[in-house]
């Protein structure tokens, strides 16, 4: 049997935290549609706010790519913990649909921050060979947030009032303070990293453009599911959306396992192409389907392919980073985010032409199956 290099404690450590933020984060998620809904009574706002938050996001990819090279990992770690947590807190006190605008955008900044350099931590801290095990790990851990947390946000605000609301929040900002003190302990117990790589600023390698292409493309779908997750939900009948990400992430797990099991093997190309075909067949179920076996097949398929795919074109740019596995890092997730971003902002702006949502989902559709393609062809 092949021995294989552990993974790192620095490594363990980050993913450890990794679960928190993504449990904060996800505890919300529905919960938080349905209070903007609850608040404005505007479909529209939806795809807004959505939008606001992952548009923030990839701005602050960059902005959080420089600071990753001035400080300490693990202390820029903490300080998006902090801000992530005190939004989670600050909702409970929005009482109007802009305040809520306003923290979405906070939050953009805490998530990309936090993320970013959750990515940067992992890929530091990992032997290459073990990167896509380490990825794997991660992906798992967030695909068990997924599945859980979102549900149980839906099921606290069964009955939607103001204290339903508002103790969901509350939930959410007891978790995040969880995942700060567990950032804190991991800035106190691994040794700091002063020393970064080149900078983020300048231009970025072709090399990682080609995987982050692929990427945003199999994305943009999924910020009209993000966004408009009670909408899609009553479309077939469902009361609880969380019940889709319950499902999306039971698959998620499947995947991050393909995923992890065949790029070890440098499978990338093949793996980001199936994942995306997986994507393309599960939105055309969604359409098709109305009913909910038909949402939870279109939930299971969207998210076993864009877990495989992401294992396979993060694993990619890992590889491929010569100069900076953080500005890698940054710009793969800037183009996640400004793909959901744009999702968000076009499912609203279309809604508010007159399309419905299954059109919107249908004509989004073109993206992915575009993904399958790019990924076939470029990545190697």
């Amino acid at each position: 049997m092949k021995y294989r290099e552990p993974l790192s404690a620095a490594t363990k450590y980050t993913i450890v935290v990794a679960f928190a933020v993504y449990s904060a984060y996800n505890l919300v998620l529905t919960a938080l549609q349905d209070y903007i809904l609850f608040l404005s009574g505007e479909a529209g706002t939806l795809g807004t706010a959505f939008g606001i938050f992952t548009l923030s996001a990839v701005l602050s990819r960059f902005l959080s790519g420089l600071i990753i090279e001035k400080i300490d990992d693990a202390a820029a770690l903490v300080i998006g913990n902090v801000v992530l947590t005190l939004t989670l807190g600050w909702y409970s006190l929005a009482s109007n649909i802009a305040t809520v605008y306003v923290i979405r955008a906070v939050q953009g900044f805490g998530w990309a921050l936090s993320t970013v350099t959750i990515l940067t931590m992992i890929s530091e801290n990992t032997e290459s060979v073990r990167m896509s095990a380490a990825l794997g790990y991660l992906n798992v851990f967030g695909s068990l947030s997924l599945m859980f947390f979102p549900v149980i946000g839906s099921w606290i605000i069964t009955i939607q009032s103001l204290e339903n609301f508002i103790f969901c929040f509350q939930i959410g900002f007891g978790i995040g303070i969880i995942s700060t003190l567990l950032s804190i302990c991991v800035w106190r117990s691994i040794p700091p990293v002063l020393e970064h790589e080149v900078p983020i600023s300048g231009m970025p390698e072709r090399a990682v453009l080609t995987p982050t292409i692929s990427i945003a493309l199999l994305f943009i779908p999924h910020g009209l599911l993000l966004s408009y997750s009670p909408e899609v939900a009553v479309l077939h009948g469902i009361d609880n959306p969380g019940l889709f990400f319950t499902a999306f992430a039971f698959a998620q797990i499947i995947g991050s396992v393909f995923g992890g099991v065949w790029t070890g093997n440098s499978q990338y190309r093949g793996v980001a192409s199936i994942g995306a075909v997986f994507v393309v067949g599960g939105i055309t179920t969604l359409v098709i389907l109305t009913d909910i076996i038909g949402y939870i097949i279109a939930a299971a398929l969207i998210g076993f392919g864009l877990a495989s795919a992401n294992i396979a074109l993060n694993s990619f740019v890992s590889s491929v980073s010569t100069k900076s596995e953080a500005k890698g890092m940054a710009i793969y997730s800037a183009g996640v985010d400004s793909a959901i971003a744009l999702g968000s902002f076009a499912a609203a702006l279309l809604l508010g032409l007159g399309m419905g949502i299954p059109s919107i989902l249908s004509l989004f559709t073109i993206a992915a199956l575009a993904s399958a393609v790019h990924s076939l062809l470029t990545i190697e």
